[in-house]
């Protein structure tokens, strides 16, 4: 029972378009015939396609070719479709035309970076840190050496060349022979130095001797090899024309010593620890 009514089912669809074709092939082969004296051959050769039709499975497309039907739906929902399959490729196209695009800016703004990196001119090297010049440098130990770097550094800080350093190196011997040095009139300035060095003039302390009674600033201040420099290289500053002086006059112009011609003695120490920063 259930396979007969599947059979039933599948071709009970193509018998219908048989019988309707074939009821309008018997009126139009009516007609045909009387106009057509071969009009009996031409029968034949119809039912003969419309049995192959059935045959096949394509009942409806032979009834739709014999009777004069419209298009089937079919091939109109596959011809509908197209558009939407056109629309498809014209949007995946777009993106890979876009993406392109946007990798091809990319490319060009990496090539770009790159060239600016390579045309960029290196970064002047700066010392990886403190100077330190080798013990016995111009006849100095490593306490001495080390105040010299730091009156330099300051120099440098400040805007001043080779010759202002000189200046104050010069000084820094002739006064304290490159030493921090408290003062045994002065007890606090021992508080402010780690030096074993001392001396006892007057009130002067430190590596250039400045005088607290002479407004060259408080203990504290003058025990600080940096400030101390600072203050002796913002006095040179104020003497008009002492770059074009001897070492010895510009030092005198700044300390107001009772000794103003002992400090050119000093002057090649003064250039050799230069020298010997320079090559650090």
């Amino acid at each position: 029972m259930q396979i007969t009514k599947i059979i039933e089912g599948v071709t009970g669809s193509v018998r219908s378009a048989a019988a309707a074709v074939s009821q309008r092939l018997g009126n139009t082969l009516a007609g045909f015939k009387d106009e057509h004296p071969n009009g009996k051959r031409a029968r034949r050769i119809a039912v003969v396609a419309l049995a192959a039709a059935v045959l096949t499975g394509s009942g409806a497309t032979a009834a739709w070719a014999l009777a004069g039907e419209d298009e089937p739906a079919a091939p109109q929902v596959a011809a509908a479709q197209e558009p939407e399959e056109s629309t498809e490729a014209e949007e995946t196209t777009e993106e890979a035309v876009e993406e392109a695009a946007a990798e091809e800016e990319a490319t060009s703004e990496e090539a770009a970076e790159a060239e600016e990196a390579e045309e960029a001119p290196e970064p002047a090297k700066e010392p990886a840190g403190p100077v330190v010049l080798d013990s016995g440098t111009a006849g100095l130990d490593s306490e001495q050496l080390a105040n010299a770097v730091t009156i330099i550094e300051t120099g440098k800080e400040l805007g001043f060349e080779e010759r202002g350093w000189a200046v104050a190196l010069a000084t820094a011997m002739q006064e304290a022979k490159m030493y921090n040095a408290a003062s045994e009139a002065v007890p606090e300035s021992f508080e402010y130095t780690d030096s074993s060095v001392t001396y006892s003039d007057h009130d002067s302390v430190g590596i250039f001797q400045q005088r607290t009674s002479m407004g060259w600033g408080s203990v504290e201040e003058l025990m600080d090899v940096s400030t101390s420099a600072s203050k002796f290289y913002n006095t040179l500053a104020k003497v008009s024309g002492w770059e074009g002086m001897s070492i010895a006059q510009a030092a005198q112009a700044v300390q107001i010593s009772a000794y103003p011609d002992h400090y050119a003695q000093w002057e090649d120490e003064a250039w050799t620890i230069i020298e010997a920063y320079e090559s650090a």
